[in-house]
């Protein structure tokens, strides 16, 4: 069901004459997938928002390794795979539109129904006799939010425990969560005891960045709440006592981009929000077709970003060019030091001879320890 507040999907048409949202209607129409609509108590948004569920029979936790030769990226880390497809946060520079083109729907995002199965294979990758303290599982870090929908499937909260047990988690393992909502009030309900294994991290710019890309809805209302109410809510999961992060990522930069990260980064401080981990990235695409699937499914363009000219392949995806992306990590490196001496700074699957020039060649990354 598509709500009054819920955008319909684009009417472009497949090299087939079909409309390009004619796979996830045949889910529902065969039954496969039901709709449901989730309101803004739950969520935390300003509109309620429709999600397609199903339960999800296979490969609950996901592992990959994002690197090859030329690209850092440790394959130490697994995913709760909770979800499938763009979130719903109508993120318009999101790879997830592209990875999944006509299977998922960027405006109803797929979220799995079968939450027990989720916890049980969560046990028994704490179980697995190969497991390294240096592994960390991802709640849907990759596949969706892991705190948007927490009000709806309480995976967090079904797991914290579970990762606070030494009986169960034997080598100390963490749990990384990732979100651009606002919903830290559920981690209130985690006992103060079983905080230490999970680290909460917010997806992060200056505001006027932020604008260049988050979601909108058709009237232009932004979807993922303001940068002010997501820096609330990591002071509110620090105080609680759990360590934050945060993601730069992507950077981008249009005119006035330094001024605003170095007042956003002050900012910050000022608050009294301490980041344990920075982990920086700039804008980076797969291939060239991301914005024509977002422009197919309705969403709006970005209204910033790289010139397709200045983009090219570097590593495991299409970046600006090394000494652009040199530039800039340098500037954002810089700010960074100067409002929060002394925290760690990385960059996001990025090249070693990035790294290298850079002088960030570490693991101090979002997904680790």
């Amino acid at each position: 069901m598509i709500t009054n507040d819920t955008p319909h999907p684009a009417t472009w048409q497949t090299s087939k004459g079909r409309p390009v949202d004619w796979y996830v209607n045949e889910q529902v129409q065969q039954g496969h997938w039901q709709e449901q609509v989730i309101t803004p108590e739950l969520t935390g948004l300003s509109r309620s928002i429709t999600v397609f569920r199903t339960p999800k029979s296979s490969d609950l936790i996901a592992y990959d390794w994002h690197g090859d030769k030329k690209t850092f990226c440790p394959p130490m880390w697994w995913d709760l795979a909770i979800g499938s497809g763009a979130c719903n946060l109508g993120c318009r520079g999101c790879f997830l539109v592209l990875t999944h083109r006509i299977r998922r729907d960027p405006w109803r995002h797929l979220l799995y129904s079968n939450v027990d199965d989720f916890t049980r294979a969560a046990e028994k990758w704490l179980a697995d006799p190969a497991r390294r303290r240096q592994h960390t599982l991802g709640i849907g870090i990759d596949r969706s939010d892991s705190l948007l929908y927490e009000g709806v499937t309480g995976h967090v909260r079904n797991l914290a425990p579970l990762f606070a047990s030494p009986r169960y988690n034997r080598v100390g393992n963490k749990l990384i969560l990732l979100t651009k909502s606002a919903n830290t009030r559920y981690l209130e309900e985690i006992a103060p005891s079983h905080r230490a294994q999970v680290v909460v991290s917010f997806s992060l710019n200056p505001q006027s960045i932020a604008d260049c890309w988050e979601g909108l809805w058709p009237d232009g209302e932004r979807i993922p709440p303001t940068i002010a109410q997501r820096l609330d809510a990591a002071r509110h999961a620090q105080d609680l006592g759990f360590e934050i992060r945060i993601r730069v990522d992507p950077i981008l930069t249009p005119p006035g981009w330094q001024d605003a990260y170095q007042e956003f980064f002050a900012e910050t401080a000022a608050r009294g929000i301490h980041f344990a981990y920075y982990t920086l990235g700039t804008y980076r695409e797969k291939n060239v077709q991301l914005q024509a699937w977002i422009e197919h499914w309705g969403m709006q363009p970005m209204t910033w970003q790289p010139d397709a000219g200045d983009m090219t392949q570097d590593g495991t995806h299409r970046h600006l060019s090394e000494g652009k992306r040199v530039e800039i990590y340098r500037e954002i490196r810089d700010s960074i030091r100067v409002a929060s001496p002394g925290t760690k700074i990385s960059l996001c699957k990025e090249t070693h001879a990035v790294r290298k020039l850079v002088e960030l060649c570490n693991a101090d990354c979002n997904c680790l320890l």
